[in-house]
């Protein structure tokens, strides 16, 4: 137990004692602390603490984003790859064929771009879900890609076409995934990040366009239906990320990037756009001879400027990044110089005063601990202090003694707290619990974090208990209870409780004790009080029997009023049948 404050007068003491220190002294003393936490504050939180972590947060950007450009690229192949697969699927596939060779060259370069997305527990798991939606797609390629043009059917094709599109929503969570992770970092290389991402997300719609024109003529006459609807909906998608990209490329520091926005706007949004537009709305007119790698071959490199637009974006915002590195690389190098200045600085002054100051002020801080918690054996040395520090030891050697009294007064209020407590909970003619302290147990037991299955009641009354007290008085029947009470305590086990309950009544409760055991225990008890006479007063002996009411009941927290409800009917059955007996009376809670 902690000592308590010190009463009023005794802080007055040491106030007094504390006021006779020399101000010299003091005035050195707190100069040399203000330097020392002027200097520790400069070291640890203007320079080396502020700028290495800089540093180190200007890694980690650079990491995450070359991770998430990784990403960014993959998703990028993967979108890449319906441009030759829809070629292939507009024609027969022959030996030594350019265009299958394409498109294995293609489904390569996704591969390895998927490969060199960054090791990581959640990345790992999206990219491999990836893998296994990109074969599935492939495959329902390959399987056309089998059968000769005149057999694959537009429905079919079609099929194939959307299931590329399934390869690229799988990389979804994997980029979600990655910008999760980017979230550890500020809020500019989010925003860096986003911007990346809808490029990336205009070069896919850029190619859903290209593959549902590539239907069309398949189908042979511009869309309807849903994929009108589509293809519409990617229009109008690819026009917000326009919106959305412009305003921050057009600003962007990097010359590099506006060059590449501007050259997107002329590839694609002019040009691209017109030709994927008219491709659309010729299919199934006179004389339409567009086929699927014709107008594959026309579109694609219009594509080419949003990609390049992306890596230039990425290579602008890693180069901003490189800078920031290497100024809180230059920057640390200076904090480290300043570091080294100031520590030589604060050791001089702990060499300085360490001997008549900083020694002494350790030995009063043990001090001080261990009469903060409790340690007050020994005296407190005063031998060999300045002046100063000797008022100082005197006012521990005050604080010392009066914690002493302290802990007097509070050890004996504690042994008179325990005296009650026992006195509360024991009845005093037996010295076994009293009924409430009995209650409260029962109480603890039932509501355990790991409560007994069961719990028994074993209720016993003295038969005819009253003619003792008329015959013999009262004297004898109470010693005839503090006997009936020692028998019961050495015939229970450990950890079953005994109690009195009122006048000759006593109760047991046995926790996890089956019925077998409680009749048993139960059978001993009466003949511990029914086979050998009660010592009186007067040297005479009188015999007694009991009578017991014994229930059982599962653990729950009203389990006392139905334990008591049953074992009162059990022992109210006993006596009916005759008294000196047991009977048992099952209950379910």
């Amino acid at each position: 137990m902690l000592p308590q404050p010190l009463p009023f007068e005794d802080r007055i003491i040491i106030f007094r004692v504390g006021r006779a220190r020399d101000i010299s002294l003091n005035q050195l003393f707190l100069v040399a602390i203000s330097l020392i936490l002027a200097c520790t504050l400069v070291l640890g939180i203007s320079l080396v603490g502020q700028y290495h972590r800089a540093l180190r947060e200007s890694d980690q950007d650079l990491v995450r984003l070359h991770s998430f450009r990784e990403v960014l690229a993959a998703a990028n192949r993967v979108s890449a790859e319906r441009g030759p697969t829809n070629v292939a699927l507009g024609r027969d596939s022959v030996a030594n064929d350019p265009i299958l060779e394409r498109l294995a060259s293609y489904r390569q370069a996704s591969d390895e771009a998927i490969a060199r997305v960054a090791p990581g527990p959640l990345l790992a798991a999206e990219t491999k879900r990836l893998r296994e939606r990109l074969a599935q797609s492939r495959g329902a390629v390959d399987v056309l890609l089998a059968q000769p043009l005149a057999e694959r059917g537009q429905d079919k094709v079609e099929q194939a076409i959307f299931a590329m599109f399934k390869a690229y929503d799988a990389t979804q969570p994997v980029i979600g995934t990655a910008m999760t992770e980017l979230l550890a970092s500020d809020a500019e290389l989010i925003g860096l990040a986003l911007i990346a991402q809808m490029v990336a997300e205009l070069r896919d719609y850029a190619g859903r366009l290209g593959s549902y024109v590539v239907i069309a003529i398949t189908h042979g006459g511009p869309l309807s239906g849903a994929n009108r609807a589509a293809f519409e909906q990617a229009q109008g998608r690819i026009m917000q990320i326009r919106d959305m990209i412009s305003q921050q490329m057009t600003a962007n520091a990097a010359a590099s990037v506006r060059e590449a926005h501007s050259a997107t706007e002329r590839a694609f949004f002019t040009d691209g756009l017109r030709l994927i537009d008219e491709t659309h709305q010729r299919q199934g007119t006179p004389g339409a001879a567009d086929t699927p790698e014709s107008f594959t071959d026309a579109i694609v490199p219009s594509f080419a400027p949003i990609e390049k637009l992306r890596d230039t974006f990425f290579d602008a915002a890693l180069a901003q990044l490189e800078d920031v590195r290497t100024e809180a690389r230059t920057a640390l190098f200076f904090a480290y110089a300043i570091t080294a200045v100031v520590l030589g600085l604060v050791l001089l002054l702990l060499l300085a005063s360490r001997s008549f100051l900083f020694a002494p002020l350790m030995r009063a801080r043990e001090r001080v601990i261990d009469l903060a918690e409790g340690r007050l054996a020994r005296p407190i040395d005063k031998r060999g202090l300045t002046r100063e520090m000797l008022h100082l030891f005197q006012a521990l050697a005050v604080l010392r003694s009066r914690l002493i009294e302290r802990e007097q007064l509070d050890a004996e209020r504690n042994r008179l707290t325990a005296a009650l407590t026992v006195q509360a909970d024991t009845d005093g003619l037996t010295g076994v619990l009293n009924r409430g302290a009995l209650e409260r147990a029962v109480k603890r037991l039932a509501e355990a974090p790991q409560p007994p299955a069961w719990i028994g009641l074993i209720m016993l009354d003295l038969d005819y208990f009253k003619a003792v007290n008329d015959q013999h008085g009262h004297a004898a029947g109470d010693a005839a209870l503090r006997v009936t009470a020692a028998r019961l305590r050495h015939t229970l086990r450990q950890g079953d409780i005994l109690a009195r309950f009122g006048g000759e009544e006593f109760v047991i409760v046995v926790p996890d004790a089956g019925e077998a055991r409680l009749l048993e225990m139960a059978e001993r008890l009466r003949r511990a009080i029914g086979d050998t006479p009660f010592p009186i007063d007067d040297g005479s002996t009188i015999k007694l029997s009991a009578s017991l009411g014994v229930a059982r009941v599962p653990a729950n927290p009203d389990v006392w009023p139905q334990l008591l409800k049953a074992a009162d009917g059990a022992l109210y059955e006993a006596k009916r049948q005759g008294r000196n007996r047991v009977v048992v009376r099952s209950a379910t809670g």
